[in-house]
């Protein structure tokens, strides 16, 4: 792990407290980013384009000296990277989602007790009847089928009437399939897997989905599921053959800002976590072909909702509700460190300095929040992005930092490894924020 970490050669020079934390090491986009799950057992089941790498996950828990019986917490678990790999490296975990959709792929890709016999027949029945069925419905048009449509507006916006016919069939002959929820599951996770930007109308920007016209593109629904299925039913093969116990790996579908409805009696002693950048990426945008075609949503009501409630959402009704007055900072630390980052920002626009007041809020109450399952020597990992914003430089990892030991929670922020320059035209970098008790 320590070979992939080399030292950037640039002075450690931050203005105020706290620059004598701040180190640069370079990690590599490969090592860094989802795209080292890519090619690896079960990370590659479910492509999360902002989500770290598994390696990322390795060079933190060696740099929170993992020693074994530690319990590992990411409360942002996004496509569960944090998760798999803790389990794969069999470590005990647990970990919080907001999202119904990254919750879902969570708990199918931390499923591994599936019983691989079933799964194949399951699969030779599901090609079965996708085959007849296809041939029977061939001269049916779509809105013909009588079978639902993901309600999503503007639906053949965002698939072609032949490619969401195919879609619609596969779905549909899962969910009817005599099988238990978890095999269902695993097929349906299948489906997610290559949804985007393999048979939607989209491709993967920077920060949002963006339409594209794939009208002359060759797009083979089952040949696409059917290689997702044999890839994913081939990493089940391996794990059962290499591995002969495995941790405990649980996710809850919660807000990680309020958790008082769980019941967790063991206590995290590391938390290893990514949560949302200040950079207004919404996730809900981002997965609503999965909400609504795999039927978790069907208003769009719902993913406003659920976009308001999320650290760093601005869709929807998020938006409308942060132009309205002034947000005021929630806790004695945010108004000490964030308050003039933001004076600056609303000179220029009420919105966005609302959007970073409301942020680091959240992030201060999921700090405080987090003291009822982390042990009284806990050591934590927090991957963050800095953020130009009308101009106005937000060092995400500096303020957090000094809100980590502002919170008087027992917390020292012992080292900013800042790693990697992020693609913008500006110095902007991500990092890793490490504290312990």
């Amino acid at each position: 792990m320590s070979k992939q970490q080399e030292l950037f050669k640039e002075p450690s020079v931050i203005c105020g407290r706290g620059e004598d934390k701040i180190v640069y090491n370079s990690i590599s986009a490969k090592s860094a980013t989802f795209k080292s799950g890519t090619n690896k057992k079960i990370h590659s089941w479910f492509r999360l384009t902002p989500s770290y790498g598994p390696d990322l996950v390795d060079i933190m828990l060696e740099k929170l000296n993992y020693q074994t019986g530690d319990i590992v917490l990411d409360p942002f678990c996004g496509a569960s990277t944090t998760l798999i790999q803790c389990k794969l490296s069999n470590i005990e975990c647990f970990g919080f989602e907001i999202n119904p959709l990254l919750h879902f792929v969570g708990v199918t890709s931390l499923n591994w007790n599936l019983n691989i016999q079933v799964v194949e027949t399951a699969f030779s029945d599901i090609e079965r009847l996708y085959t007849e069925r296809s041939t029977t419905l061939r001269e049916k048009d779509v809105e013909d089928l009588d079978i639902e449509l993901p309600k999503i507006h503007n639906v053949f916006r965002w698939w072609r009437k032949d490619v969401l016919k195919e879609l619609v069939i596969l779905r549909q002959i899962i969910r009817t399939a005599d099988l238990e929820s978890p095999y269902k599951d695993f097929f349906l996770l299948a489906i997610a897997g290559v949804l985007v930007p393999d048979l939607t109308n989209v491709t993967l920007g920077k920060l949002q989905l963006h339409f594209i016209n794939r009208d002359n593109h060759e797009i083979n629904v089952f040949s696409s599921f059917s290689k997702q299925v044999e890839m994913m039913l081939n990493d089940l093969k391996v794990i059962e053959a290499e591995y002969k116990s495995l941790p405990p790996a649980s996710l809850y579908h919660t807000d990680s800002t309020d958790i008082a409805a769980l019941n967790i009696e063991k206590k995290a002693t590391l938390v290893l976590t990514s949560p949302p950048y200040p950079n207004r990426y919404s996730y809900v945008w981002n997965t609503r072909p999965h909400l609504y075609f795999l039927e978790i949503f069907d208003n769009a009501k719902q993913a406003s909702a659920l976009d308001l409630k999320t650290i760093g959402g601005t869709w929807g009704v998020a938006t409308s509700n942060l132009q309205k007055g002034i947000i005021a900072p929630e806790y004695e630390i945010i108004k000490e460190v964030v308050e003039p980052v933001v004076s600056r920002i609303r000179e220029t626009d009420n919105l966005m300095a609302n959007y970073v007041m409301k942020y680091f809020n959240l992030i201060a109450k999921q700090i405080v929040e987090m003291e009822k399952v982390v042990s009284p020597d806990v050591k934590i990992a927090y991957v963050v992005g800095n953020s130009e914003i009308k101009g106005v430089y937000v060092e995400t990892d500096v303020l957090l930092g000094k809100i980590f030991e502002g919170l008087n929670l027992g917390y020292t922020t012992f080292e900013i490894t800042r790693f990697r320059k992020r693609n913008s035209g500006v110095d902007l970098y991500e990092s890793i924020v490490y504290a312990r008790k």
